[in-house]
């Protein structure tokens, strides 16, 4: 068995540790479900681009398909401490 050293492997491999350590932030898409129109879906990949979360392909890919997704409005407010991510 190998044995890794913990922030090594954070910073390795962020999203799997955050899996195996139980705890996940909302996504971009996670976000777009709380967007109720086009607009205010653009403002959030604008910004997850900007921070350097997604990358500007993906950022292009989400504005040109935003709508076909299904996913804008599917998550009300409150949602996330009520029922947690899911």
């Amino acid at each position: 068995m190998i044995e890794w050293d913990k922030d090594r492997f954070r910073k390795m491999f962020p999203n799997l540790y955050q899996e195996l350590e139980g705890t996940r932030y909302p996504t971009v898409l996670d976000h777009l479900e709380r967007c109720e129109n086009e607009e205010q879906a653009k403002e959030i990949i604008d910004y997850f681009e900007k921070r350097g979360e997604i990358t500007p392909e993906y950022a292009s890919w989400l504005r040109e398909n935003v709508r076909k997704l299904g996913i804008l409005g599917t998550r009300k407010r409150g949602e996330y401490e009520r029922d947690g991510m899911r």
